[in-house]
């Protein structure tokens, strides 16, 4: 029987810990800084995967509008459901509940065999951007999810639907820490002559940068973000299953982990190639690219699930224009 410490108790360490408990022979504890799990975000998962330990549905979108500067540029519905909205809260604080805890500072690394870090980005290794996240209530209400971005900065506005009367809405761009002033600025110039109350504000960072150093990490510890879209919950819950299948199967940890999330890492170092090249280019540049994204069914797709690789965007790009946005970038 192995002894596991798992420090952080979010999306990845605590699905790791529920499925050590339930699966195996093995103890585990987690190890937190709270008793309870608060972190926000927009609360969103795309359709196309669900854990073994399923998260409560809240909302399912099917309808969504991208604005480019204030200007409304493109809309789509699909027939299906195409993200989630899920109780994140619940579904963690749930599992949280299943296995030992003690707060992160009586940890002793010597009593266990195994130390897993799933601390998401509170370590500070890497870049972060700010964001708030709003839960707004108001008797007009919209099922459609809205992504606005600003070529002025880089990150976006979003309002998700989160339950029927109450809005999921935040912000978070790289050239401005204070994502708590932008957001209640876009809510007032979004819903200033509708009758609405905030019932939550909090704020948290997302990692934006690259990993270097992985092993014996998980969730977003591991730099599991899509940075262009801020998603983390899908990747970390996957990083969770691997790391139990590691565990359960007597596995080298840090070599399955690597090879079984070798895709996931590739798209993750795409995405930030083209945050990268984004940054670096002019704001008449990015609203061409922008608008040139928006044009695209396929890559609007890619982009709603976290699909986007480099192959895929340069051969969209040269099938819109001949690939002449894509030699000026």
């Amino acid at each position: 029987m192995l002894k596991i410490a798992i420090l952080g108790g979010g999306v990845s360490g605590s699905l790791l810990a529920y499925l050590i408990k339930k699966y195996t022979n093995n103890y585990v504890k987690i190890f937190d800084i709270k008793d309870r799990y608060i972190k926000p975000c927009g609360d969103i998962v795309p359709n196309v995967f669900e854990p073994p330990n399923s998260w409560p549905r809240k909302y399912d979108i099917k309808r969504f509008a991208f604005y480019l500067d204030g200007e409304r540029v493109y809309d789509i519905q699909y027939r299906s459901t195409k993200w989630i909205v899920i109780d994140k809260w619940k579904w963690i604080n749930d599992m949280r509940k299943e296995v030992d805890f003690s707060y992160v500072g009586n940890f002793n690394g010597k009593e266990f065999d195994m130390t897993i870090d799933s601390k998401g980005p509170y370590d500070l290794d890497r870049k972060v951007v700010y964001t708030t996240r709003v839960l707004l209530k108001t008797d007009k209400f919209d099922d459609e999810a809205v992504i606005e971005f600003n070529t002025k900065y880089t990150g976006f506005y979003w309002i998700f639907p989160s339950e029927d009367g109450v809005y999921n809405i935040g912000a978070g761009f790289i050239e401005d820490k204070n994502s708590r002033d932008l957001t209640l600025k876009y809510i007032k110039e979004k819903f200033g002559d509708r009758e609405y109350k905030i019932v939550d504000i909090r704020g948290a960072p997302i990692s934006i940068s690259p990993i270097h150093e992985t092993n014996y990490k998980i969730g977003e510890a591991r730099g599991l973000l899509f940075p262009l879209s801020g998603e983390g919950i899908r990747p970390s819950a996957i990083s969770a299953v691997k790391a139990f299948e590691a565990i359960k199967n007597g596995k080298d940890f840090n070599k399955y982990l690597s090879e079984e999330l070798k895709k996931i890492h590739e798209a993750i170092s795409v995405q930030h190639m083209f945050l990268k090249l984004y940054l670096n280019s002019s704001l008449s540049l990015r609203k061409q690219f922008l608008r040139l994204f928006f044009k695209n069914e396929i890559l609007i797709d890619a982009y709603l699930e976290d699909k986007i690789t480099f192959e895929g965007i340069a051969e969209s790009v040269r099938s819109i224009k001949g690939g002449s946005l894509l030699r000026k970038l």
